[in-house]
């Protein structure tokens, strides 16, 4: 069965079909909501908002071809919800400040990677993480965020010579 086929089916109520759409995207959903979110909780609650989402607009849906897309789009706007709501919340306990430690523990390349592009303007970041967490290609990324490929490939560029530079840096003041 197609991925239209499933998306037609969920359409039309099919729990089975929209459960077999989330779980072959499960991983690159919740590694995308990852990336824009730095923290595992809120990445797996931001995979579950969009879910939910999904849930209750697959109806709305136009073209079951754009289910990507569409599933993406929610995602990224889950997430950068997310922030927002995050960054007004000031962790007080000290159980949620050794828990980052271990995470920051665990791999310090990734965390550098995951920092830098932190520091990117919203539309690099977009770019990236769309490209390299979701594994898209450039034209896909460019249907996403609606913007000409052309223009697409010119973000990519500049978003990875400014994490080149970025990441030089960190690595010589280390």
């Amino acid at each position: 069965m197609t991925v239209c086929d499933k998306v037609i089916r969920a359409k039309k109520g099919d729990d089975n079909a929209f459960s077999l759409l989330i779980q072959e995207r499960k991983e690159k959903l919740y590694r995308t909501a990852f990336a824009y979110v730095k923290n595992e909780q809120i990445a797996l609650d931001v995979v579950g908002e969009t879910v939910l989402k999904a849930y209750k607009g697959i109806r709305k849906l136009n073209t079951p071809a754009y289910f990507d897309t569409w599933l993406i789009r929610i995602l990224i706007n889950s997430a950068i919800n997310a922030l927002k709501q995050s960054r007004k919340i000031v962790p007080l306990n000290e159980e949620v400040l050794l828990e980052s430690m271990k995470y920051q523990e665990k791999d310090y390349n990734s965390i550098d990677l995951l920092s830098a592009i932190d520091c990117l303007d919203e539309k690099h970041k977009n770019i990236i993480i769309l490209k390299y967490f979701q594994d898209l290609t450039i034209t896909q990324v460019a249907e996403i965020l609606q913007m000409p490929v052309g223009t697409a490939k010119t973000y990519l560029h500049r978003a990875l010579k400014k994490l080149r530079i970025e990441l030089r840096e960190e690595c010589f003041d280390g």
